[in-house]
This record gives C-alpha cells, sequence and structure tokens, in this order.
C-alpha cells in the first residue's frame, strides 16, 4: 500500500485537454458545475451519472443495497468486491490481525473525486479516524455472531458500530469501488468529449486481497487540476435503504420501549450496544429489507413539490402584505423559491439560493442552470449568453428602476449572461417598463417583470397539463414586442 487512498499524482496533462479550459471556471458563474466549467451543453437528464458540482457536494451518497438488489452481473459483481473488503477487515480482526485490519481501513477516506456528501459549502473529505479503526475491529471480535461469520450487507456497521453514519457506509463503498468508478468515469468522458487528465490511485483488488496503486484518466476541475470521479445515478440515495433512523422507528421502538414510552429517544449509542448484545434482532430488520428490496430505488436529484403543495402555497403569498413588516419579505422569498424551484422543473435545474447585500438592501435570488432544454430557453441562451437564469425576489408593491439597475449590475457578466427575471407583487409601472426596454436598447440585456398573476398562470398550465415555463416565454415575447423595430 504505497500511497492513501485519498491521495492522488497527477501526470502530465493528455493530449484531449482544451485551450482555455478553464474559461469560467472562477467566474461569475453560480455554483459551477463541470459542465459549465468547459462550456459543454450537457444535460442532466441525458446522462446516466450526477453533473458534479465543483465547489460544494451533492447531498447524497452510494448505497451498496442497490448493488445487492440488482440484476446487473456487473452490479452483483461490485457488491461482492465490496464483500470482500469487509471480510478481509472482519477475518483479520478476529484472528489476531487487529494491526492489518487497522491498516487496511486506514486506506478508506471519503472520496472528495467523487462530490457526495452533507457538508454544506465544501468539498472537504476526512478518513477514518484511528478510534474509528478500533471500534470498527473490536465490533468484529466482540460481537459473537459476527467472530464466527461475515456479513452480508456492509450497512450493518452503521447500526453497530458507534460513530459509523450512513455517509460513511458511502465513504467505503466508494473507496473500496474506486477502479470501477474511474473506469467508468473515463469511459463517459470520452463519450461525451468531456477533457480528462492521466491521474494515479490506489483501489481495492478482490482478488489480491488488498489496495494497489493504478493509473486512470479522469475529469478535472481546472481551478485547481484536482480529479473528478461520475457516479451512476442509479446508486445515489439521500439514506441508504438499511439505515440506523428506519432501524430505529420499524423494530428497536416497538420491541425494546414500553407502552407510552417517552417522547426522547434513546441515545445511539445504547441502541447500538443493545444491537450488539442482541444480533438477532438486527439480522430480522435486515430480512424485512432484503423482503422489500423492490421498494428501494434510486433517490431523484430534485423532487418538484405537489400540485396541492404548490396550490397552498400560492394561496399564503397571495395573502402576504407587502414590504417587511412581521416578516413578509421573508416570508414571500420562502414561498416565491419553493414555487419556482417546483413549477419551472425540469427544463430548469435548480443551481443556488443565495443572498446578495447592495447598499445595504438585502436582496435575495433563486438561480437557475440553462441547458438548452426548450427551444426558447436556447434562444435565450444564444442571443443573451444566459448560461444561468438568475430571478430576483422583491415583495415590494411597486417594481423601481433601480431594482431593474440592480439586477443588471449583478447580470454585467458573461458567464452569467444578460437575461433576468424580477419577481415582484404587482404589474410593473411604466416607467420601469421604459427603462427595461432602454437597457436592451443599449446594453443588450433583457429583464422580464413577474409578478403574483404569472404565478397564478404558471399553475393553470401545470394544471392543464401543459408546461409553467410557458409563462416566462410569454412574458418574453410580450416584452419583445414593445422593442424598437
Amino acid at each position: 500500500m504505497a500511497m492513501s487512498a485519498n491521495d492522488h499524482e497527477e501526470e502530465p496533462a493528455a493530449t484531449d485537454d482544451v485551450a482555455e479550459a478553464g474559461r469560467g471556471s472562477d467566474s461569475g458563474t453560480i455554483n459551477p458545475r463541470l459542465s459549465d466549467v468547459f462550456d459543454l451543453t450537457i444535460r442532466q437528464d441525458e446522462v446516466s451519472f450526477v453533473i458534479p458540482h465543483l465547489k460544494e457536494d451533492l447531498p447524497l451518497s452510494i448505497d451498496p443495497f442497490l448493488l445487492w438488489k440488482s440484476e446487473s452481473v456487473e452490479y452483483a459483481a461490485l457488491h461482492e468486491i465490496l464483500l470482500s473488503f469487509v471480510e478481509k477487515v472482519r477475518s483479520e480482526s478476529v484472528g489476531g490481525g487487529e494491526t492489518r485490519a487497522r491498516l487496511l481501513l486506514s486506506e478508506v477516506a471519503e472520496p472528495v473525486e467523487l462530490g457526495l456528501g452533507y457538508a454544506a459549502g465544501t468539498k472537504r473529505g476526512s478518513a477514518l479516524g484511528p478510534a474509528l479503526r478500533a471500534a470498527i475491529t473490536d465490533t468484529f471480535r466482540d460481537t459473537p455472531q459476527l467472530n464466527a461469520g461475515g456479513i452480508n450487507h456492509i450497512e450493518l456497521l452503521a447500526l453497530l458500530v458507534p460513530k459509523i453514519a450512513e455517509d460513511r457506509i458511502s465513504d467505503i463503498t466508494a473507496s473500496v469501488l474506486k477502479k470501477w468508478l474511474t473506469d467508468y468515469s473515463g469511459q463517459q468522458a470520452r463519450q461525451l468529449g468531456i477533457p480528462t487528465r492521466s491521474f494515479r490511485m490506489v483501489g481495492w483488488d478482490g482478488d489480491r486481497l488488498d489496495w494497489i496503486p493504478f493509473t486512470c484518466q479522469l475529469p478535472y476541475n481546472p481551478v485547481d487540476g484536482s480529479p473528478i470521479i461520475l457516479c451512476p445515478l442509479d446508486l445515489l440515495r439521500r439514506l441508504p435503504w438499511i439505515n440506523y433512523v428506519d432501524y430505529y422507528r420499524s423494530t428497536y421502538a416497538p420491541l425494546v420501549l414500553p407502552p407510552g414510552r417517552s417522547r426522547k429517544a434513546v441515545p445511539k449509542e445504547s441502541v447500538l450496544a443493545y444491537n450488539r448484545a442482541h444480533y438477532d434482532t438486527v439480522q430480522t430488520y435486515v430480512a424485512s429489507r432484503e423482503a422489500n428490496a423492490s421498494l428501494c430505488t434510486p433517490d431523484p436529484l430534485f423532487t418538484p413539490l405537489r400540485f396541492t403543495t404548490l396550490q397552498r402555497k400560492l394561496a399564503e403569498l397571495r395573502k402576504l402584505p407587502t414590504g417587511k413588516t412581521g416578516g413578509a419579505d421573508k416570508q414571500f422569498e420562502d414561498l416565491a423559491f419553493d414555487l419556482l424551484s417546483s413549477l419551472l422543473y425540469p427544463e430548469l435545474d435548480l443551481a443556488a439560493d443565495q443572498v446578495r447585500t447592495i447598499s445595504g438592501a438585502h436582496i435575495r435570488d433563486v438561480i437557475f442552470h440553462n441547458d438548452r432544454k426548450t427551444a426558447f430557453l436556447g434562444d435565450l441562451r444564444d442571443q443573451y449568453g444566459a448560461r444561468q437564469i438568475v430571478v430576483e425576489l422583491k415583495n415590494v408593491r411597486s417594481l423601481e428602476t433601480e431594482h431593474v439597475n440592480q439586477l443588471y449590475r449583478y447580470l454585467d457578466d458573461e458567464e452569467i449572461g444578460k437575461f433576468g427575471i424580477l419577481l415582484a407583487r404587482n404589474p410593473m409601472p411604466r416607467n420601469v417598463a421604459q427603462n427595461i426596454v432602454d437597457l436592451h436598447s443599449s446594453k443588450r440585456a433583457a429583464v422580464l417583470c413577474l409578478d403574483d398573476s404569472d404565478l397564478e398562470l404558471m399553475l393553470q398550465l401545470m394544471e392543464s397539463g401543459r408546461r409553467p415555463i410557458e409563462a416566462i416565454r410569454k412574458k418574453y415575447v410580450e416584452f419583445t414586442r414593445t422593442l424598437p423595430k
């Protein structure tokens, strides 16, 4: 084991690097994705992997149960490789080789290259510390059933070992299967024309039962040159199918806690101690999850709100007063965010929800990636460079020209584009409309002004089976008719 699993050595750049590959990588693009930094139009709905974001992790993890239940021969083989690692650690732990077992575990780390995890606003990863490695080997050694035999799901570790949370199950899985994941990433990159470089990494060899170094071609972040591993969508869930929360609710609490029990939850360490002493209870739970394997499906990257929920939120929004009294502005922003992110999906993918401050003014934006999913959105990208679409939220009775100017100044970046939307409460005044026309004439920038009635129209379109994005297209057509011929 010559190097750590989360280290990498970069080889000389491969010939498929592109000139100016980093254009836009550290610019105004909000929450940039791999496709953005290389200016590639890769639609999430047309690829089998999650398009990674370069500045923060996505709150998803690899669920090894999806490998176990799959009818794919390849996935079944991957699950066996995963179990070969766990069995090697177990056998060393119970056979007096704790030092060797902990050395094997030391190679497990959260693969930063994968961009999955629950740390907001970052892509930092961490390895299994000495205490956690010792806890795993001690659990194998001191649990009689594990001392005598192995496990068929590594997720059981989260039900037995203190401080092993569900994200650690994903870390172990990704570390062990890194060789396959890098092969998959290189293949996808070649097919889609994503630039790659050569990297040296470490992965688990199920035949040699050891970590081995290997060289691979991977996409990379042009800002810092770090490698990127692509993960198949059909392996991702927010929580693994076998997880502590479900176990506690469905098995532990009904079986162990008395009727009329206190609402106060039993500390997790106490539950895990019970599990180690009553391993048959854990096995019963796992058997029930296996029996219901057909219900285990990958989680979508985004789940829009139901129509009835959107109706309720719009009704709440329309009752709000304008201004800031009683926190009405914050309530408006929250409701508008929920409505827009669901109504405009899947044509527009949510990029970010952020707050700006200009001259002391609080400005909340909803930002979407524009991947040309309709002809209209393609036109916006061609005419205005609208790689992203910014919607600025204003709970004001009447829009002012300065509101338009604030948004325009924010849009004055070639990486975002010169197309934006202001969402307020009422139709814009005539002087604001004229200011928008003047901006288009002088700066080739377009700003649309929406109000409560446009949100109402979006819901009507959805109810009739049409797409709410048509309300934006309608507004744009009306805007173009006001422009000088």
